[in-house]
């Protein structure tokens, strides 16, 4: 049986501590934004090749994934663009082509003139080592026209970042973790860093001699060509609250927010407060994290130094105890004469009367078990507090004596508490036969 004081307020409580959580992590700004305003579109020049080809080669099950495809995803799912477009810029091979990657552009650019009045936000993952001429006339266009280009610096871990990336008016992206530069990114010209992992679990059920089975692979993806469509999806986040910001304002929000990246005076971007700079929703949002993290760490510290005394306070006792026993059993049996003659019957003292049940030591027990018979029917709902908590150890039974005790006392309570305990050991004893022997 469970002790009836457990019952209480339990669902209440985790309701309550489930809601807290949902509202620190789900962002729930989300759903109270007003959309008004104009268009928000998203555009990835990207490779639509396989990046799977060994896997595919020894198992062609699962979903083929492709650079552009990881790419869009990401950047849907951290900005949820009104308009995604994409443009494949490979060859037959699966290398970039030049003149996709320059017509690319070009669509861009001319999508910017047609609608001025949309906010535009272009994913370049990819680069090159060195700049063409019409790639940096087109850029410098696109940018003129209001577009924001946010680019990858690269994956070789060098000085000198990658073209599109460092052209002016471009948004360098490098990879980070933990306010740590990962080793792959390039580093020179990079304006922001973002955290460049990405993983996805593909999952498929196919049919096996003892019914269906899962089958399952996970994939685990590095590099600047993701952390940057996170920059990219941040960005169209940004101006799906704000359409009017500017876009040299954009990166000076997403810089003065940003987390610390070890020797670097740029920092990783940091999404909530971004959006906090922007919307006063999500300032809210960040506001409510804070004071909850706040409020969870002091009960963490706080239940921590608990168990510390419930460690540390009772060694004195225990040491008292297995030095001076006869001293100790005298201190606790002129302890329970005094309550009982005080007549006051605080479930205090109820209770530090039930916790001198030692069989162990006769003339203490004798005196405990004698004091809550006079007690009474008071301490029956203590006892069965008790009873759970404290079974056998070098004391003795000391669940037996507990229920002896609440049966000799009685009562509509104890009765109630009986019947469940025979209950339960019932059901207990069911698959065994040997428990009717």
């Amino acid at each position: 049986m469970k002790p009836f004081h457990k019952r209480k307020y339990r669902r209440l409580l985790t309701f309550v501590f489930l809601a807290a959580v949902c509202f620190v992590l789900i962002d729930p700004a989300q759903f109270l934004e007003n959309r008004t305003g104009p268009k928000v579109a998203a555009f990835v020049i990207d490779s639509a090749s396989s990046m799977m080809k060994e896997e595919r080669n020894i198992l062609q099950l699962f979903e083929d994934l492709t650079h552009g495809q990881v790419v869009r995803a990401i950047l849907r799912r951290n900005g949820q663009p009104d308009k995604l477009h994409f443009y494949n810029v490979d060859d037959a091979r699966g290398n970039v082509d030049s003149e996709s990657y320059l017509h690319a552009l070009t669509l861009v650019s001319s999508y910017l003139r047609d609608k001025p009045d949309d906010r535009v936000v272009i994913n370049i993952s990819l680069g090159s080592s060195s700049p063409k001429r019409r790639e940096s006339e087109l850029i410098k266009e696109i940018v003129n026209r209001g577009g924001i280009v946010v680019a990858a610096a690269g994956n070789d871990g060098l000085e000198d970042s990658s073209y599109p990336a460092v052209l002016d008016g471009v948004i360098c992206v490098g990879a980070s973790s933990g306010a740590v530069r990962k080793n792959y990114s390039n580093y020179g010209d990079v304006d922001i860093f973002a955290d460049g992992s990405y993983e996805i679990t593909q999952r498929l059920v196919l049919p096996s001699d003892t019914g269906m089975e899962t089958h399952a692979r996970t994939v685990n993806l590095n590099g600047t060509s993701f952390a940057a469509p996170k920059v990219s999806g941040l960005i169209v986040k940004m101006l799906r609250l704000d359409p009017s910001l500017e876009n040299r304002r954009i990166l000076g929000i997403l810089q003065n927010t940003s987390d610390n990246v070890l020797d670097f005076e740029q920092g990783s971007v940091n999404r909530l407060n971004a959006l906090a700079a922007v919307s006063e929703k999500y300032a809210v949002l960040r506001r409510a994290r804070q004071v909850f993290f706040l409020i969870f760490e002091a009960l963490c510290i706080i239940a921590l130094f608990g168990v510390g005394l419930l460690i540390v306070i009772p060694v004195p006792e225990f040491l008292f105890r297995v030095v001076f026993p006869s001293r100790w059993e005298a201190v606790k049996i002129r302890r329970i004469d005094k309550i009982m003659g005080s007549d006051s019957g605080h479930s205090r003292e109820i209770k530090y009367i039930i916790n001198c049940l030692f069989p162990a030591y006769a003339r203490l027990f004798e005196r405990a078990n004698g004091a809550l018979l006079k007690i009474d029917r008071p301490a029956v709902k203590y006892l069965i507090r008790a009873y759970p908590y404290k079974p056998s150890n070098e004391f003795g039974d000391f669940q037996t004596c507990i229920y002896e005790l609440i049966e000799k006392i009685g009562g509509e309570e104890a009765e109630e508490f009986i019947r469940s305990e025979r209950e339960c050991q019932d059901e207990m004893c069911e698959p065994d036969a040997s428990c009717y022997e």
